[in-house]
């Protein structure tokens, strides 16, 4: 089990496990940061630390929202931090004056359980219909399982370049008891049904979309 006492552990524990991490990072805020609107919510479903939105450049009329089931102690600073469910906040939320402009998932969704997550998607939909630009990042299963087969390894060498092989094994029996991978064919067919969707970032099987709703 790792220790994430320390916020700073926790963010460098996540840049040491998805590959490029950083990249998909820069992508996210680029993004989040031009479609942000004053008077509006930008909104991160599982922001953890609050690293992310820490870290970008605001507007001073702009709401930002973080959402977690844990708080961590000394989180990052600068939004109104939401503790608990994410879609009951997102509904809370989503009632405000204003509308939701940006909606962040930064491998969130695929922690949250299948009926879970299928009791949220709706809201979603519905945040993008109004105007939001979805950014979501998941880990997935390649459809060929040759392919997924090999990148599964390469990932594993990557990996020991900062854990133990011990530590490996560990962290990943134990997010196959939390994290519900989806096939990538599966979860785009999901995210074609939330709006218009965009690749924008791939590293070995982890990839992330832009959704916009249909004009």
């Amino acid at each position: 089990m790792f220790d994430f006492s320390k916020i700073e552990d926790f963010d460098s524990h996540i840049n040491q496990s998805i590959p490029n991490y950083s990249s998909l990072f820069s992508i996210f805020k680029s993004i989040a940061e031009h479609y942000a609107q004053p008077y509006s919510h930008v909104v991160d479903l599982g922001c953890s630390t609050g690293s992310f939105l820490h870290q970008l450049n605001k507007n001073k009329d702009t709401h930002y929202h973080g959402i977690d089931v844990v708080d961590f102690k000394n989180r990052k600073k600068g939004f109104q931090f939401h503790k608990g469910d994410v879609y009951d906040h997102l509904m809370s939320i989503s009632s405000k004056i204003g509308h939701t402009s940006v909606l962040i998932s930064m491998f969130t969704l695929q922690f949250l359980g299948r009926t879970k997550r299928q009791r949220i998607l709706p809201l979603i939909q519905e945040v993008i219909d109004k105007g939001a630009i979805l950014l979501i990042a998941e880990k997935v299963y390649l459809n060929d399982p040759i392919l997924q087969m090999l990148v599964h390894r390469q990932h594993i060498q990557e990996k020991r370049k900062h854990f133990t092989d011990k530590e490996i094994l560990d962290k990943d029996i134990e997010l196959s008891n939390s994290m519900f991978c989806k096939n990538e064919s599966l979860l785009e067919q999901e995210l074609n049904g939330l709006g218009f969707k965009t690749k924008i970032w791939q590293s070995y099987n982890f990839m992330a979309y832009t959704v916009q709703g249909r004009l």
